[in-house]
């Protein structure tokens, strides 16, 4: 994992400046100097502290230990955010000269409330496992795939979750219930390292399928955020990552097709290496869809997993025969609000496709928002989903 001098900045910039403004405000001259002495020495804990582990991240490979490091920052976020935002509050509350009187009392409320809302999405958001259920009518769909049930599982980032098993549990419990046809898999599943999956085993084995367990990788299974010693440690690594995703029931479709069959019918899953449209950026291209289409039926009915929707009307929208199309990637940025059928998160302003279903002339895509969380281990508004596609045969069609 990479650490630029603008992150550490960052850091030293939301803890060190609200500190300064409160004590200059608040505290001088108007607290005891062994109040003063223990205000600056937090200060100091949390500014020394968060710049040590953000310079040492590179050597922490215990998925244990990150876990723990990133959900201390995280919760540095929740104690200095609200101190920023009333300190910007009371700034303004000044310069009107104090007239808007309200703004001060305004300040205390949007610090306590934004407070609340960070340890909320920590310690109790990120286990707030949900379904959303899809109904897909497929045009030529054989009969014997009318009514099929397909589950969608992505992003699962485990590392998060390194601390917290038992809180995850329930979520395969609903895995389970769901007694699908056919489980896929969208990727990410880990953040950087195999280690991430070592005791996950037997949870990830009480998932039934009938048919198969499908899936691919994602951007984070290439691990190429971490400053490898050398590219065959880098290779090692994503070895151990990819056996370590079959070892939990997955075979994954590396620019390759499987069959499902029942009786005379059948339905094919195709599934693409990581691809975000961009040459060389972060990782190279590694996608080919002509691979997936070799010895293939142009007449088939084809689903296709594509851990990244960057590349969906550059590659697949109205090029290639696929049904449906099924993505992870954007998290819904992990933070956002949804009312009704109205849903909008930062990721929105990134991607076309965000999350949930959308259809593209005769075509669809389904983005998962994902079931773990990365960088911040936190969700706020766009809770963790899996998905429930059930394929029917399209209406009037002969």
């Amino acid at each position: 994992m990479q650490v630029y001098g603008v992150v550490v900045f960052l850091i030293l910039f939301l803890v060190i400046v609200p500190d300064v403004y409160l004590f200059f405000r608040f505290m001088r001259n108007r607290v005891s100097k062994s109040v003063c002495a223990l205000h600056w020495a937090i200060c100091a804990f949390f500014s020394l502290y968060t710049v040590l582990i953000l310079m040492n991240v590179n050597d922490i490979h215990s998925p244990e230990t990150s876990c723990r490091l990133m959900t201390f920052v995280a919760t540095l976020g929740a104690i200095y955010f609200p101190k920023l935002f009333f300190c910007n509050i009371d700034v303004l509350y000044r310069l009107t000269k104090r007239r808007w009187r309200s703004l001060h009392y305004a300040g205390y409320l949007v610090g306590g409330v934004t407070f609340v809302a960070i340890m909320y999405s920590i310690y109790f958001g990120k286990f707030n496992f949900e379904r959303e259920e899809y109904t897909m009518e497929v045009a030529h769909l054989p009969a014997a795939f009318d009514g099929y049930k397909i589950v969608q599982v992505s992003d699962f980032h485990l590392g998060s979750f390194s601390n917290a098993r038992g809180q995850v549990e329930p979520l395969f419990d609903m895995l389970k219930a769901e007694d699908a046809d056919l489980v896929l898999f969208t990727g990410d599943m880990v953040n950087t390292f195999p280690e991430e999956m070592n005791g996950w085993d037997s949870l990830f084995h009480t998932i039934p399928s009938r048919d198969a367990k499908l899936g691919v990788m994602g951007n984070h299974d290439y691990t190429p955020y971490f400053h490898w010693s050398s590219p065959e440690e880098k290779e090692q690594n994503i070895g151990r990552i990819r056996s370590g995703i079959e070892r939990l029931g997955f075979t994954l479709l590396n620019n390759r097709s499987h069959i499902i069959r029942r009786g005379e019918d059948s339905l094919v899953i195709s599934g693409v290496e990581y691809s975000n449209g961009k040459q060389g950026y972060i990782l190279p291209g590694m996608s080919d869809l002509d691979k997936c289409d070799e010895g293939i039926s142009d007449s088939a009915v084809r689903i296709l997993l594509m851990h990244d929707p960057t590349i969906y009307d550059d590659s697949i929208a109205g090029k290639r025969n696929y049904a449906l199309t099924l993505s992870g990637h954007t998290h819904s940025a992990q933070i956002g609000f949804s009312i009704g059928n109205f849903k909008w998160s930062p990721a929105h302003l990134r991607f076309k496709y965000c999350d949930g279903k959308y259809d593209v002339g005769d075509q669809s895509i389904i983005v998962s928002r994902g079931l773990g969380a990365v960088g911040i281990p936190a969700r706020l508004g766009m809770s963790p989903r899996y998905g429930v596609i059930i394929l029917k045969k399209k209406r009037n069609e002969d």
